[in-house]
């Protein structure tokens, strides 16, 4: 399939909101790119509980956002 951002072929990809997209595009996102290259459980349960509707939504994703909702020491992630 591809990537709906980047319009490169992938085979994994994730579901953010109506689109598809690759690893490398979320990865952009410094602080989702690590928690989805790491914690692949969280990221899905942050991108659940966010739900953000587009691509640009996404990339908006703060770390005080994933804060509020996900306790990241719990699961071992410890952001600077």
């Amino acid at each position: 399939m591809k990537c709906d951002n980047c319009k490169k072929e992938s085979r994994w990809l994730e579901i953010i909101g109506p689109k598809f997209i690759c690893h490398k595009c979320i990865s952009k996102n410094k602080i989702l790119g690590l928690i989805l290259r790491t914690h692949i459980d969280t990221f899905q349960f942050i991108v659940r509980k966010l739900k953000p509707k587009n691509y640009q939504e996404l990339m908006k994703i703060s770390k005080e956002d994933i804060e509020k909702i996900a306790d990241l020491k719990e699961h071992g992630i410890y952001l600077k």
